[in-house]
């Protein structure tokens, strides 16, 4: 949900600023899926909108890391987006963006949970 209310975010601050070119003019967010290599789920998430700069990309995933203005946000929503698909789920989650061009966002998810992993996460509860 933090992946697409972002989209959303900036599909509309760009939309009012006149940011998307003219044959993207309507906002649009995809959403697709697909099972790979037979064990895996992905999830593709991805927007026309103006994209981010290489120097952005590489902080998205920080703690407290926003570019919304103060008091929008918090910079929380993908570093902990990140941290439940890694570590509760063994899963990736990774940002493909381009300037101009829009961004995807694509979680990597195991289809089953390894035994272990699965009695890993019981034993964690249990400790709660």
């Amino acid at each position: 949900m933090n992946i697409i209310s972002n989209a959303i975010d900036v599909l509309r601050d760009s939309s009012n600023a006149g940011v998307l070119n003219c044959h993207r003019s309507c906002p649009t967010i995809e959403i697709s899926t697909e099972v790979a290599e037979g064990d895996r789920a992905i999830i593709r998430i991805s927007d026309n909108g103006p994209g981010m700069t290489e120097e952005v990309k590489a902080k998205i995933f920080n703690h407290f890391f926003t570019t919304k203005p103060a008091g929008k946000g918090t910079g929380l929503g993908l570093s902990i987006s990140s941290e439940i698909v890694r570590e509760k789920h063994c899963g990736s989650l990774e940002c493909l963006s381009r300037v101009g061009e829009g961004t995807e966002f694509v979680i990597s998810l195991p289809i089953r949970q390894q035994k272990s992993e699965t009695s890993r996460l019981l034993a964690m509860q249990e400790a709660v």
